[in-house]
């Protein structure tokens, strides 16, 4: 199989030898680390037409074309991003539209479907109006810790208040959990007592709840644009919630006329739906806001970009990226000669430090510089 490798040494050791990296062919006065493709990873590129003669597995073709994305990943310009810094401040205005016009949208409907909820007494419809009031908190929640986030304080919050908009939804993520299970203990209360009357929604309840079905498929589809923002994504999967709970709600409450145990059913079923949904959720943003590892695919970006960033570095060492909250803190240890200066030594690693925290999702980055790899790893405490 002709697979990708990466040979993360230069020069194999400081005397110079070779380490098995390609000799690519530049043009006259080219260097090799201003080479667009210096160690030739385009010549590991399979055509799709390629692809498709493998009959040996799918998962040999599936295999060539995540290594073709990998190529085209590995070989995109870290320099020159003022387009996707403008980019980026068009995404962050969606970003506020999706946030607080969800938070408008949902104190409306929360107001609508607690008249449904109220004048027809179904408990299913009353397990929606309390979905759509955690859902304003949860805006609210949202709103202030996408405006705390950007407010920083150097001297109190050295590292900045990135992390605070995971924390809120960790905590929205316990609040709807803790909802969902009163709603069932009450569930479970009414259908032990079955001389309950069954629930009579009245048609104005009907079209209150069917206009709250119909504003959350826009915003859905609107947060789902822009779901590259946590924020936009723990709305989105908010709304996609809404249209399953909202759906069966109503269906619950109108059947209940017929089968009066459907509503208490009903309401079971969708507090269910709403605790997996958001014991899930919690459990996801715990696991970045302690540190979970970044993709094996951005990890080889960063030992590529370390690696070819400048003819001086002999060596990765190790490369490390981890979540601190949404985004990343990265972690490389290079290698140079001995004799290298301090003054360069600390100029090449800190022009690798700013590019590497010009990719997306990093919010910091530290280049360590050493002169050999036999030593006992840093910063690992002993168990």
């Amino acid at each position: 199989m002709n697979s990708l490798h990466i040979d993360t040494t230069v020069n194999g050791n400081s005397s110079g030898s070779n380490g098995g990296l390609p000799s690519p062919e530049l043009s006259s006065g080219e260097d090799f680390y201003e080479a667009r493709d210096p160690m030739l990873l385009e010549s590991k590129r399979m055509s799709e037409d390629q692809i498709r003669a493998i009959r040996s597995s799918k998962k040999v073709r599936e295999f060539y074309r995540e290594q073709n994305e990998l190529i085209t990943d590995l070989l995109e310009p870290t320099e020159g991003r003022e387009g996707a810094e403008e980019l980026e401040k068009r995404n962050q205005v969606k970003l506020k539209i999706a946030i607080y016009g969800s938070v408008g949208v949902n104190v409306l409907l929360f107001i609508l479907q607690l008249y449904a909820a109220i004048s027809s007494k179904s408990l299913a419809l009353f397990a929606t109006m309390a979905d759509s009031f955690m859902d304003l908190l949860s805006g609210v929640i949202l709103m202030y810790a996408a405006r705390a986030s950007t407010k920083s304080n150097w001297f109190k919050y050295p590292s900045g208040k990135s992390r605070m908009e995971t924390a809120g939804t960790i905590v929205f993520a316990s609040l709807m959990a803790t909802v969902s299970l009163q709603l069932i203990i009450e569930s479970v209360r009414t259908l032990i007592d079955s001389d309950k009357e069954p629930p009579m929604p009245s048609p104005t309840a009907i079209a209150f709840v069917s206009f709250a079905l119909v504003s959350k498929v826009g915003l859905y589809l609107y947060c789902k644009a822009i779901s590259q923002y946590n924020a936009a994504n723990i709305l989105a999967i908010d709304h996609r919630n809404d249209l399953a709970v909202n759906g069966f709600g109503l269906f619950a409450s109108l059947l209940s006329r017929y089968c009066w145990w459907l509503d208490p059913a009903g309401a079971i079923v969708v507090a269910l739906i709403i605790l997996r949904s958001w014991v899930w959720t919690a459990y996801e943003q715990i696991q970045l806001i302690v540190g979970k590892s970044a993709d094996p695919a951005f990890l080889k970006k960063l030992t590529y970009i370390s690696l070819t960033h400048h003819r001086k570095i002999l060596q990765v060492d190790t490369c490390t990226a981890y979540h601190a909250g949404n985004n990343l803190f990265v972690e490389v240890d290079v290698v140079m000669d001995r004799e290298t200066p301090l003054w360069e030594s600390h100029d090449i690693s800190e022009d690798l430090q700013i590019k590497l925290e010009s990719l997306p999702n990093v919010e910091r980055a530290f280049v360590h510089v050493d002169y050999e790899t036999s030593h006992a790893p840093e910063h690992r405490k002993s168990k």
